[in-house]
This record gives C-alpha cells, sequence and structure tokens, in this order.
C-alpha cells in the first residue's frame, strides 16, 4: 500500500513537471498574476490594519482630551485634541481619495473648532463632546 502510494504522488509530481516543461509560459503567467493577487490582497489588508491603528489612536487622544477636559485641564486637553487630529491626518494620508477620508475631513474640522474655543477660554457644552465621540466613533472602520 506505501509502495502503491509513493508511485502515485511520484506519477503526479511527473505529470505535473511534464506539463510545466510544455507549457512554461502559460504557467509563468499563472503564477505572476496569482503572485499579483496575494501581494495585491496583502497591501490592502496593511492599509486597512494601519487605517484602523490611526484611527483608534485618534479616538484614544479624543478621550483623553474629554478627561482632560472634565477635569479643567484645558492645556492638556488641547494637546491630547492635537494628538487625535494628527493620527486623524495619518489616517486620510493612508487612502486621500477614499470614502472615509471625507468623513474624517468632518471631523477633522469639528475638533479643531473645539480646540479654537478651547483657546479663546470658552468652555465646551458636554453635548458637544459626546457629538464628537459619536461622529468619530461612527467615521471607525
Amino acid at each position: 500500500m506505501k509502495f502503491l502510494r509513493i508511485l502515485i504522488l511520484l506519477g503526479i509530481v511527473f505529470g505535473l513537471g511534464y506539463y510545466t516543461g510544455q507549457k512554461p509560459d502559460v504557467v509563468k503567467q499563472g503564477l505572476r498574476d496569482l503572485s499579483g493577487q496575494v501581494l495585491e490582497n496583502t497591501i490592502g489588508f496593511d492599509r486597512k490594519t494601519n487605517l484602523q491603528r490611526q484611527m483608534l489612536a485618534a479616538k484614544d487622544g479624543f478621550l483623553e482630551g474629554r478627561a482632560y477636559l472634565l477635569d479643567h485641564h484645558f492645556k492638556e486637553a488641547s494637546g491630547e485634541f492635537e494628538r487625535a487630529l494628527h493620527h486623524l491626518d495619518q489616517a486620510v494620508e493612508l487612502d486621500p481619495q477614499g470614502p472615509m477620508a471625507q468623513k474624517i475631513k468632518i471631523v477633522k474640522q469639528k475638533i479643531r473648532e473645539a480646540q479654537e474655543r478651547l483657546a479663546q477660554g470658552q468652555s465646551l457644552p458636554p453635548h458637544l463632546l459626546d457629538d464628537l465621540r459619536q461622529e468619530l466613533q461612527s467615521v471607525m472602520p
């Protein structure tokens, strides 16, 4: 039985080798196509993962800034909002023409407006922070 398995395996290997030798261009093109598809999927997966990482870091910065605001540490809150904006910028750079880029830009504008209000010494109403948090959550991939 073992001998029969080895004989069948050798026959399959010989057949594949013979086919490859007869049509090397067809086989090479098939391997190139397969390699291109694998590479394309890998790059797309990597880009999506980086986008998610940047969005999570932005959300973390926003939540930290919100916590500082609730403790009346305005300078630290502004710094955390700036960190969130930086991560949102990096997320937009990953896919500038993508569907999420426009949504992220809207959220960035609202966070900048909140930062400007803080810089002018105005307080931010709690509902504004909750709205920003929800918008940031809705943009998450």
